[in-house]
């Protein structure tokens, strides 16, 4: 029978693998065991209390701190962290048998702890072992993996990585439109708080775990939003894991938060591409930072859209097609075990505009945009960013 991961069994690994030095750092509830550590952890980091809220960004904080040793991450691509051959063999027995086979045969090893060996030998050494597990991995994503590979993620950091792009380039578009609008894929839930400050709007994400989170934090946000306060910790906290990507939030253009928005903001979980018919129709919808990690892009952008009154505004940001060729070459140059930050799939302009098609919508505009100039180059177009509208 297939084995489904809990965030708890993931967490007790990871505290197990640490020693009891760095296990010490995320004490809770007076406990530093492995088995507490992950049951105290697991329900400070599901919960919709305040005082969870509070607690996770203490662990948030640790481990971003400890996470300077590579041996200590919460990783699945850093072959020196002491979990990576938990995330290893958890996903390799996730691949149907003869899969499984096929791999350890390309490797030349007979069982996956020789795997396992394989793939953190030296780059030199083992860069077309990792390269092998990869593509393997791409051709045979299923919902199991990338639901414990999303657990893993979710417990790597609370940023999703898309709010200072959010906050430069979306919201001062959005923050215009009337109505009620959709925020699909809401992740750590910044974009659809910053959106309730102009009205009605709905937070829908895959994970329950990150709903609940994010209906709790705007109602902390709302409540204690002053200098040294939670919103401000939140922020701080945002800026922190960013940073690895040399982003940080404009705090300027955050508009002020209001007791209101625990009145405007709605917060539902489920699959993007079953979304109930009853929480629309929309007045406009932003799908970012969601798409590329979709096995079924198309899927999810039709359910969407479906949603939508006649008319309504669509805004999504996915990474490019010639983002996706550089990622490929740089996985493929450093011998990446997993894709990178879990990028699946990369976009044209044409791909978008027959996605669009197909899913009743029209392209009005493009605006292509990089996070780095490259060299002395002008910056390469790494992300795109579409507005779609109902027809």
């Amino acid at each position: 029978m297939e084995k489904t991961f809990s965030i708890e069994d993931i967490l007790f690994q990871y505290f197990s693998a640490l020693p009891k030095t760095e296990r010490e750092k995320f004490t809770i509830n007076s406990s530093d065991d492995p088995k507490s550590l992950a049951e105290g952890w697991e329900e400070a980091l599901t919960t919709d209390t305040a005082d969870g809220i509070v607690e996770s960004f203490r662990y948030y904080n640790v481990l971003n701190a400890i996470s300077s040793r590579d041996e200590f991450c919460l990783s699945y691509n850093e072959t020196d962290a002491l979990i990576y051959p938990f995330v290893v063999k958890s996903i390799f027995n996730m691949f149907p048998d003869e899969i499984g086979k096929s791999l350890l045969k390309k490797a030349e090893c007979s069982t996956v702890d020789n795997l396992i060996n394989a793939l953190k030998k030296p780059p030199a050494i083992s860069i077309e072992t990792r390269n092998s597990f990869r593509l393997t991995l791409m051709e045979n994503i299923n919902g199991p993996i990338l639901s414990f590979l999303y657990s893993m993620v979710y417990l790597m950091g609370f940023s999703s990585g898309g709010e200072s792009s959010f906050l430069t380039r979306v919201f001062p578009i959005v923050n215009k439109w009337d109505g009620h609008i959709l925020d699909a894929g809401g992740g750590s839930g910044f974009a659809g708080l910053m959106l309730s400050t102009r009205g009605l709007t709905t937070y829908i994400d895959f994970s329950p775990f990150r709903a609940r989170r994010a209906k709790a934090i705007a109602k902390m946000a709302a409540i204690d939003k002053g200098d040294g306060g939670f919103f401000e910790k939140m922020l701080d906290l945002i800026d922190l894991e960013s940073g690895a990507f040399g982003l940080t939030l404009d705090r300027s253009l955050i508009p002020p938060l209001t007791t209101s928005i625990t009145k405007n903001l709605h917060h539902e979980s489920g699959d993007l591409s079953s979304i109930p018919k009853h929480l629309g129709p929309f007045d406009g919808a932003i799908i970012t930072d969601v798409l590329e990690h979709t096995t079924h892009p198309e899927d999810v952008l039709s359910n969407v859209a479906m949603t939508l009154k006649p008319n309504a505004p669509l805004l999504l940001t996915v990474p490019t097609d010639k983002n996706g060729t550089n990622q490929r070459a740089m996985e493929d140059e450093n011998g990446l075990t997993f894709p990178f930050l879990l990028h699946i799939r990369f976009f044209s302009d044409e791909m978008i505009e027959k996605m669009a098609q197909d899913a009743g919508l029209k392209v009005v505009e493009f605006h292509h945009f990089s996070y780095k100039k490259i060299q002395s180059q002008k910056p390469m177009p790494m992300e795109v960013m579409a507005l779609l509208v109902k027809t």
